[in-house]
C-alpha cells in the first residue's frame, strides 16, 4: 500500500488539494446560510481557487518527488502558469460578461448564466497556499 501512495503521490496530493478546497467553499457557503445543492460541490469560482490548489499541489509534488531540476517539474510549472492565467484572466472575464448578460439582456424567466467561473487574485493566492500545504504535508507523511 505504501508503494502505491509513493508512486501516485503527485496525483493523490493534487486531487486531495482540490477536494480540500471544495470542502472549504462548501463550509463557507453553509456558514453564510446559502442553499447547498449537489452541484454546489463542483461549481467553479469562489474562495479558495480549487484549480490553483490542484495545479500547485501537482507542481510541488512533482518537484519534491522527481527533483526541482527535472523536466517533469519544468513542464508542471508551465502548466501551472496556463491554468492560473486562465482562472484569473479568461474565466474571470467570462464571469463578468455573464453578469452583464444576466443583468441587462436575459429575461427574468430565462435561466441565468453562471457568474462565478473565474477567480480574483486573493482566491488564487489562497488556492496556491492550500495546494502547497497539502503537497508538503502529504510529502512529509509519505516519505518520512
Amino acid at each position: 500500500m505504501r508503494n502505491i501512495i509513493i508512486d501516485f503521490y503527485p496525483l493523490i496530493s493534487s486531487l486531495s488539494a482540490m477536494l480540500f478546497s471544495q470542502i472549504i467553499k462548501l463550509i463557507a457557503m453553509v456558514a453564510a446560510g446559502k442553499n447547498i445543492k449537489v452541484s454546489t460541490f463542483t461549481r467553479s469560482g469562489g474562495m479558495p481557487s480549487s484549480h490553483s490548489a490542484l495545479i500547485t499541489a501537482i507542481t510541488l509534488s512533482v518537484g519534491l518527488k522527481e527533483g526541482f531540476n527535472s523536466s517533469f517539474f519544468f513542464l508542471s510549472i508551465v502548466l501551472s502558469l496556463v491554468v492560473i492565467y486562465d482562472a484569473r484572466g479568461i474565466r474571470y472575464t467570462v464571469g463578468k460578461h455573464a453578469k452583464l448578460l444576466n443583468t441587462n439582456i436575459l429575461e427574468e424567466e430565462t435561466q441565468k448564466l453562471n457568474e462565478h467561473v473565474g477567480h480574483t487574485m486573493p482566491e488564487i493566492i489562497a488556492g496556491i497556499a492550500v495546494g502547497a500545504f497539502i503537497a508538503i504535508a502529504m510529502y512529509n507523511l509519505t516519505f518520512f
